[in-house]
Formats: C-alpha cells, structure tokens, sequence
C-alpha cells in the first residue's frame, strides 16, 4: 500500500485556504489522538514573511495548536536544529508563494529529503498553493509571476491580507506578461498538481485553460487540479473533498479534477466528494522537467 502512512490536506490557495474554518478543521481532524498539534510552519515560498505566517497560522493557534516556524531564508538553522524542529513536528505546513524558490532552497539545504523522510514516517502534510503542490510530482506554478519575486513580496505591499497568488487584471490591456511553470516538487505523492485551478491571475489566463496546455506537453503525466476554494484531504489510502466555508456560494461549487491526456486530448472528470486515492492519482512512467527551473529569473 504506496499510500499507507500519507496523509495530509492540500488547499486550493495559500493564505485565502489556511485562514478557512472548514480548511483547518480538516488539518485539525487528521490530528485526532495526538493531543495539542504541534504545527511547524515553513514559510520559504513567502521569504518567511510575518503576514503570511500570521494568515496561515491563525486559526490553528486560536483552535489550541502549538505553532513553531522554521525560517530559512531569514536565519541560518544548523541541520540538527532543522531535524529537531521536523522530527517534533505533528504537521508540516507550508506556505503558499514562490514554489521553485523553496524547492531551489530546500535542496540547497537539504531540507527537501528531511521533509519526504518526515512525511513517510507519518507527519501530518498541509498546505495551500506552493504549499499544496510541494507534496507532489510536480506544479503548475506562478513562479515567474514578479509579484512573487523576493523583491517585490519584502517591499511594502498595498495588499497585506490578500492571498499570495496575483489577482486578475481589470482589464486585457492590464494583463502583465508572465507565462505559467511546471516545478518539479518533493514526490511524495504522484501527480501533476494545479492549485488555484478555476482562478485567473495578473497574465490574463485561466489557470484551468493553461494546464490543459502544459499537460498535453507533458502527457505522461496525471493531472490534480484544485480549485481556489477546495482543499483536497489523503487519509492514507482514502480521500475527501472539502469546500472552505469562505466560498461565495456562487457557480459552480468548487472541487477536485482529474486530467489525462487520452489520444493528444485532455479527457477531464470530477473526483466528486470521496474516494480511493488510487482512482485519482497515477504515479508518471517518465516525466520531462521544465527547462525553465535552472534559470530563474531573480538569479
């Protein structure tokens, strides 16, 4: 059983899932049995920014949890100071933010095998976004999106309390002109992983229509796409669909999709509310990593 000991809650948005009630109490409910959760947070994908932990965070730490953070962008941890706070952690919760600057840094550092050693030996996995698509094969990233760049997150931001993730353009002449990345993640769990999948940021796109695009150059591959305001929850081998209590009610009530490329097309379906984890995910017979993630661009 590939999926015996995984378990975890991966959220649609970053700041926008981790600051949901229904979001949390599935991060909470996973924690059953272990007394006072012990919630380390690593905020590499946000420069370890206070707003982002503070969002993240918050309702956890009113719901009782014990809340550390483990800063490597801003500090320079020792390896036995990074093993100690992962090893004493219940849940390893990651930010939302600039998914390939924190895979760049984890395996800089090595904190990218700790982190899959803790996962299978049964830590609680979390996150929204960057946070969600970590766990996985890979990502459809905003990472070349500037607004996600370390330059501009650390200046003063006119949009403290929003989500990480940039906000559609008001307009088509608004569009900034930044394309979407696929980022090669920790592998703990299979799958191509889109995060904010019915959402249309600053570059004018639907997250959803770019995908299609990127999965069909990637065809091997199987696609998860979250919607902003769903967060998809592994209890081993068993999963549930959960919608945050902050969605407006209105369309299509969000969710969890699953993508195959089928004779050069992207054949899509629902992975309604439950299930076997084993119907929606697919571990890639061979995958082809974007040649875009060894020069970023704030190199």
């Amino acid at each position: 059983n590939a999926y015996k000991v995984v378990r975890g809650v991966f959220a649609g948005a970053g700041s926008d899932g981790l600051s949901d009630e229904n979001i949390c109490n599935a991060v909470l409910g996973l924690c059953k049995g272990r007394g006072k959760p012990r919630i380390l947070y690593l905020g590499t994908a946000t420069y370890d920014l206070l707003a982002p932990f503070q969002r993240q965070t918050g309702i956890l730490a009113q719901r009782g949890c014990d809340i550390d953070r483990l800063d490597l962008v801003s500090a320079e941890p020792s390896q036995e100071e990074v093993k100690k706070k992962i090893g004493d952690a219940d849940v390893l919760l990651v930010s939302g933010g600039n998914t390939l600057f924190a895979m760049q840094l984890w395996r800089r550092l090595g904190v990218d095998q700790l982190l899959v050693q803790a996962a299978h030996e049964g830590k609680i996995l979390a996150g929204g976004s960057a946070g969600a698509i970590a766990w996985f094969d890979a990502g459809h990233s905003d990472s070349l999106d500037p607004s996600s760049f370390q330059a501009a997150m650390t200046s003063p931001d006119p949009s403290e309390g929003a989500d990480e993730s940039s906000s559609a353009p008001a307009c088509a002449e608004d569009a900034k002109q930044w394309s979407y990345i696929r980022v090669s993640c920790l592998g703990i769990l299979p799958g191509l992983v889109c995060p904010h999948h019915d959402k249309v940021q600053s570059n004018g796109v639907l997250r959803a229509t770019d995908f299609d695009d990127m999965l069909t150059r990637h065809p091997t591959e199987r696609g998860l796409c979250i919607d902003h305001w769903a967060a998809l929850v592994v209890d081993n081998a068993e999963y549930s669909v959960v919608v945050a209590d902050k969605w407006d009610g209105k369309g299509v009530t969000p969710g969890v999709t699953v993508k195959d490329v089928v004779d050069g097309h992207v054949v899509s379906r629902s992975a309604g509310t439950q299930g076997s984890l084993y119907d929606i995910l697919k571990r890639a017979e061979s995958v082809s990593p974007d040649k875009r993630e060894l020069t970023p661009p704030w190199q």
